[in-house]
């Protein structure tokens, strides 16, 4: 990151993964451990970039490309499901908000279409949602460019953030 201007760039883009989160059992010891390596991580990553001077200059977001069940399996844990939660954190996010729609029923019924069985909600908002504001913050611009980057979000309307409702600096 330090070494951007010499690199010619304004944006760089990385990925890291952490596995373990797939808990069909012991699931509150196993995400208990994922969470405590997950923060020191954060930690530490938060408190290099602003001693760089490069915190407004970061977006991280963290994502899942699965849910699991609010409801536990036989070996407390808990199974595949949809409607997963993310965070989303930065020098210019604007922070401290939780966006979608909070379920007010958890139970599975003929008049609840969001509860599936055993936990499974469907999700209100697509897993775009958060993404086309981040890729306005990265520099995509909304068009043919977002339709390259975000196909599907055309699909949407009304469940997606721009930027403006995501950072700071466009407000």
């Amino acid at each position: 990151m330090m070494t951007r201007e010499n690199r010619g760039v304004v944006r760089d883009m990385f990925y890291v993964s952490q596995g373990g989160y797939d808990t069909h059992s012991n699931m509150q010891m196993n995400v208990a451990n994922r969470f405590s390596e997950l923060n020191d991580a954060l930690t530490a990553f938060v408190t290099e970039v602003k001693t760089q001077g490069l915190w407004n200059n970061v977006t991280l977001v963290q994502f899942s490309e699965f849910a699991r069940t609010l409801d536990p399996n036989t070996g407390d844990g808990s199974d595949h499901a949809w409607g997963a939660n993310h965070f989303h954190f930065g020098g210019q996010v604007a922070g401290g908000k939780v966006r979608g729609l909070y379920p007010d029923d958890f139970v599975q019924s003929p008049s609840n279409p969001l509860a599936l069985s055993r936990g499974r909600m469907v999700p209100t908002y697509p897993w775009d949602a958060m993404w086309k504001g981040t890729a306005e913050w990265f520099g995509v611009d909304d068009g043919a460019e977002m339709l390259k980057v975000l196909p599907m979000h055309l699909n949407f309307p009304n469940r997606t953030y721009d930027a403006a409702e995501l950072y700071d600096l466009f407000v």
